[in-house]
């Protein structure tokens, strides 16, 4: 789905989830709720909305081990630019505290990486992520600026969308491919083969002693 436009299902979708494990005993540190850096790397100050998307994730789960994804949609082969993109992403990574950074891969798009490729990714990341270590502590965004204006607009836009779910229901939302673009039928699928119904004598000592730990 567009970045832009489609970036508060992303948000709405990571609300979802973390009701999720928190009702299956999970605790907000171990919550590795995703995004990723996606937009048109043609976009005018698209760096600038990366930028605002991933600091309102942070701060609207400010315990959270996020996992942040690099770019690959757009990469087209051209391994300086791709390489540049992967720049990019890793000094958003550090400037807003992202817990779980994903490298992305110069050759991105053209065959699975070598370990040498992979090395220049260690290396791209390492050196940005000490470099700019604490520019996050430094730097304070403009009141209502573009990433102000930026991170409001998708974080209403998500609270809309979570009012619609609750209306229509969840399933529902995934059967029209609310998230993503990608739709789940309610009566399709794969894995129905391997669900059975509970018995009458079912029991899992698992889940009680599971919701007590918590």
């Amino acid at each position: 789905a567009d970045a832009v436009e489609q970036a508060h299902t992303v948000l709405a979708s990571d609300l979802i989830n973390e009701q999720l494990a928190l009702i299956a005993g999970l605790k907000e540190e171990q919550m590795g709720l995703g995004h990723a850096f996606e937009m048109d790397p043609s976009l005018e100050n698209g760096f600038l909305l990366e930028l605002s998307q991933a600091q309102m994730t942070r701060e609207i789960f400010p315990k959270a081990t996020l996992k942040y994804m690099p770019p690959t949609k757009f990469m087209t082969g051209n391994i300086f630019r791709g390489h540049i993109q992967d720049a990019l992403f890793n000094m958003i990574g550090i400037w807003t505290s992202q817990g779980i950074q994903l490298l992305g891969m110069p050759t991105e798009a053209i065959h699975t990486p070598f370990m040498s490729d992979r090395y220049l990714s260690i290396e791209n990341a390492k050196y940005i992520f000490g470099n700019m270590k604490n520019i996050g502590d430094e730097v304070e965004f403009k009141k209502d600026g573009i990433i102000q204006s930026r991170a409001k607009e998708v974080l209403n836009n998500a609270i809309a969308l979570l009012e619609n779910i609750e209306r229509e229901g969840l399933f529902t939302a995934l059967e029209k491919g609310i998230f993503g673009d990608v739709k789940r039928p309610k009566n399709g699928g794969k894995g129905l083969d391997g669900v059975a119904a509970k018995g009458a004598n079912y029991y899992n000592p698992f889940i009680e002693l599971m919701l007590k730990g918590n």
